[in-house]
Formats: C-alpha cells, sequence, structure tokens
C-alpha cells in the first residue's frame, strides 16, 4: 500500500508543477518575483508631534515605559520593495517513487532508493544525470566517480532553470552546477545534492554575475526537481522495455498459498505485460486498481482458429468474469492469482492448465504476438 500511495503523490506532484508552469507563462521571471502594488511606503516618514495641552488645563504625567527604541542600523540591512522576492520558497518534489528529501542540509539533497533487488541505484543515478544534462545542452567538466562529483560546464536553459513553460527572450542566464552524489549501501540508496557554481544573467539587457544564497538555492531545487521529472520518466521507460520482452512464468502458490503463477519481474513490469498481453487472448478489461493489484476482466473464448494460429493450447477456462490478482513475492517476483466472479479462486487443475499457454506468452516479446 505505501508503494501505491507513492505513486499517487507522485503524480499529484507532477499535475502541480504543470499547472504552476501553465499558470505563469504569461508573466516573465522578474514580474514573478516582484509584488504587484506600489512602493511609496519607503517614503513613509515617522511624524513626530508635540503633545499640545489645551490652555487651562493641567499637563499629566508621562512615562518612557513604552517608548518605541529606535532601530540599529544593522536592521535595515536586506532588500526592500522591488527587491523583495515575494515567491513562495522552491520546494523539492519526491516525484520518483520511494525517494525522500534529505532535511537539514546546506545544500537541496534528494534521496533515490533501489526499487528491486537487482537495481543499481547508484549507476542508474550516474547515467540518468549525465543524460538529463546531456537533452538540456549542459556539457560534463569535471567528474570524479571515487569522490562522486560532477561539475557541468556553462550552459543556458532559462526554462528548465527558471522551473517554467517556456523560454522568455527578455530573460537569459547561464550557469554551472556542482552535484554530489553519496552512497548509502546500508540502504541501498544514494544523496544526491546540487549548488550553483557560477551564475549570469541578462534581464532586459541588464547583465549580472551576482546571486543571492536564497535565489542559488532555488535554482538548485528546480534543477533537482526536473532531474526527478527526468528520472522518473525513465525507469518507467526500463519498466515498460522489459515488460514487453521475454518475461518467465513458473507454476506456484501465492503468499497465501493459493495456486498461482509466479512472474520472474517485479510487480510494476508485470503489471504492465498483463494490461497489455491479457486483451490479445480474449480478456476485455473491465477495471483495474494497480494500487490494490486487481485486474477484472470477461473472458471470451478467442476461438480454434486463433490458437491454431498461434500454436497454443486453448484454455480450459469457462467463459465469464474473472479477477486476477496480483502480489508481491520479494526477491523480485510478483504473483498472479485468478479468481471467478465470486472472489473464489479458480481450480488449481485450470490454473495449471493455462499456464502452458500463459508461460509461452509470457516467454515471447509482445511485438512477436
Amino acid at each position: 500500500m505505501s508503494k501505491a500511495n507513492g505513486r499517487v503523490r507522485a503524480a499529484r506532484l507532477t499535475l502541480g508543477v504543470i499547472t504552476m508552469a501553465v499558470l505563469a507563462a504569461c508573466s516573465s521571471p522578474q514580474e514573478r518575483k516582484t509584488a504587484n502594488r506600489g512602493f511609496d511606503y519607503t517614503e513613509a516618514k515617522l511624524e513626530n508631534r508635540a503633545f499640545l495641552i489645551p490652555s487651562g488645563l493641567q499637563s499629566p504625567g508621562f512615562t518612557s515605559e513604552y517608548d518605541v527604541p529606535a532601530l540599529p542600523d544593522a536592521s535595515r540591512q536586506g532588500p526592500v520593495a522591488d527587491k523583495v522576492d515575494v515567491r513562495p520558497p522552491a520546494q523539492l518534489l519526491t516525484v520518483v517513487p520511494g525517494s525522500q528529501i534529505v532535511q537539514g542540509g546546506s545544500e537541496p539533497t534528494v534521496s533515490f532508493y533501489a526499487l528491486t533487488t537487482s537495481q543499481d541505484v547508484s549507476a542508474d543515478t550516474w547515467r540518468f544525470l549525465q543524460s538529463f544534462l546531456t537533452k538540456n545542452g549542459a556539457s560534463v567538466e569535471k567528474q570524479d566517480a571515487a569522490a562522486g562529483t560532477l561539475e557541468t560546464g556553462w550552459f543556458s536553459n532559462s526554462a528548465a532553470l527558471d522551473g517554467w513553460a517556456e523560454d522568455d527572450d527578455d530573460f537569459q542566464i547561464r550557469q554551472r552546477y556542482l552535484f554530489t552524489l553519496k552512497r548509502d549501501d546500508v540502504r541501498h540508496g544514494v544523496n544526491l545534492s546540487a549548488r550553483v557554481l557560477q551564475h549570469e544573467e541578462d534581464i532586459d539587457g541588464a547583465k549580472s554575475t551576482s546571486i543571492g544564497e536564497v535565489e542559488a538555492r532555488r535554482y538548485a531545487v528546480r534543477l533537482l526537481n526536473q532531474f526527478s521529472l527526468y528520472y522518473e520518466e525513465q525507469l518507467k521507460a526500463r519498466d515498460m522495455h522489459r515488460a514487453t520482452g521475454s518475461m518467465g512464468l513458473e507454476l506456484g502458490n501465492d503468499n497465501n498459498d493459493l495456486s498461482a503463477w509466479i512472474a520472474d519481474a517485479p510487480f510494476e513490469q508485470v503489471w504492465l505485460r498483463m494490461k497489455n498481453l491479457l486483451p490479445r487472448y480474449g480478456f476485455e478489461i473491465k477495471d483495474s486498481q494497480q494500487s490494490l493489484g486487481w485486474i477484472d476482466v470477461e473472458y471470451d473464448d478467442p476461438g480454434q482458429s486463433f490458437w491454431d494460429k498461434n500454436g497454443m493450447t486453448p484454455f480450459k477456462l469457462e467463459e465469464g468474469k474473472y479477477r486476477f490478482q496480483l502480489g508481491e513475492m520479494g526477491g523480485g517476483k510478483t504473483s498472479i492469482t485468478l479468481f471467478d466472479e465470486d472472489k473464489k479462486p479458480v481450480k488449481s487443475e485450470v490454473v495449471s492448465q493455462m499456464h502452458t499457454t500463459l508461460s509461452q506468452a509470457f516467454a515471447k516479446a509482445l511485438d512477436n504476438q
């Protein structure tokens, strides 16, 4: 259930990024960071009028207990008026399943964890990071895999770094970044942080190379968010590729000791394979819930000519409504249990007979079926 909640949460966060991009597309970066009211208050002065006592009245007693002390000069430092950034703080997004935000660090940091026992999350993160930088026109200037550091060359990518949908001709930035990757072998994960090394910006012809700590962190957070979205895309693409290729299927028992088919692949890959495979063998998908692992179908025998054409034995399964229940077995394996319309497990002999045909189907790539 926790994995399912993570997938829903990731979808909502991704939708939030897209929504913010659409809402902000009609304003410039400078307008988004500046308050949209006047700044006349900066010219306001405190009036020290004398306390007038009408003639004939006695002067009251005075106390200095509630006098407002004068502000020290040090308190007058910092941005004011149009120099104040009114945007909400940038927030790291955990769009990759199982990822976490590392709190309290000097640099924004995201943890990525292995989703299967066979995944080398460190190698994946390095590979995805390099391809992400290439996609955004950023070269790798220095890289030390042993130290876990990577420095980029200068690259211009206002859209990705500003976090919005389109480039703005009046707002251009060039930056260099330092990425630091630290392995966490105990928890089978890696911590990835980002920091701005150098910054150049051009706003309406006004050029600057200075950047404050808060603004630098904002850019680093947004770049990490963009990378996280790319990381998730790469995982999905790889799962889809694996789900459509050859996959082992054995006859066994699920975690409830019911007759089942055991697929030699993680849950997400088997889920994708089942969604693609079932309609090809007479199962019309009526409903499904990935977070709970079930697929409701209605079976209609495709006919003897279909089985003869594919060189397979027909299912000894009565036409009707069924439910395929997927479950994680551990060790990168997934169970598939079949229930009838009354939610009762299908007889073991039927499951065993169907295994012959299903195992042949799983052994083939989907493109060859």
